[in-house]
């Protein structure tokens, strides 16, 4: 590899990745799904993706809900790298959600399914089972954002989101974090990106 990921990757599973970046950069142009130049994708969209996975012990069957997925970043790489996890990819506008399904159907990810409603809709759905994780990538300003995960997680439930480097582990943080019934937040680095990490109580 010419950048090499903070994970080994197999052929077959690079060869997946590269695939899903094609499929997105296919639709891209028509549907907004993506800002980031087509030479930038690797790094930006797979090894970004990935380098939330050595970040926990990321066990068989659990669910995890990818919040405001647009082209599927990260939960399709992670739901490549991971088939043995169940993904669910919420994203609310109906045109990213069909690439969403398409590109699921696509890449044969029998655990990940797509929901395109709202957050909120979906937190107050007592029939939708709570997540074991919640990721995003930039899907909202943290006020905004915090209150949406918290409904989605199981008591117990992390969210591990990641923020740019405006934000930091201020007591402002810390009080958004407790009015969304979330715990202590803390902001990791694992690398290529910044992290923050913080569970439902």
């Amino acid at each position: 590899m010419e950048r090499k990921s903070e994970v080994e990757l197999d052929q077959q599973t690079r060869r997946r990745l590269e695939t899903y970046l094609e499929l997105l950069y296919l639709a891209g142009d028509t549907r907004n799904l993506t800002r980031v130049a087509r030479d930038k994708a690797w790094e930006r969209h797979i090894e970004e993706s990935l380098s939330l996975v050595p970040l926990r012990p990321w066990r068989s069957g659990e669910l995890v809900v990818d919040l405001g997925s647009g082209g599927g970043v990260p939960g399709i790489p992670l739901a490549l790298l991971m088939p043995q996890v169940r993904f669910v990819l919420v994203e609310r506008t109906q045109s990213k959600a069909a690439f969403l399904r398409s590109c699921v159907s696509e890449l044969g990810l029998s655990a990940v399914t797509v929901e395109a409603r709202e957050a909120l809709e979906l937190g107050r759905d007592p029939a939708h089972p709570r997540a074991d994780v919640v990721v995003s990538r930039a899907a909202a300003p943290l006020p905004r954002l915090l209150p949406l995960v918290s409904p989605l997680l199981r008591p117990g439930g992390e969210a591990i989101l990641v923020v740019g480097s405006s934000v930091h582990g201020s007591a402002d943080l810390a009080s958004t974090c407790a009015r969304a019934h979330l715990g202590t937040p803390k902001i990791v680095d694992p690398g290529r990106i910044r992290v923050l990490r913080v569970r439902r109580r």
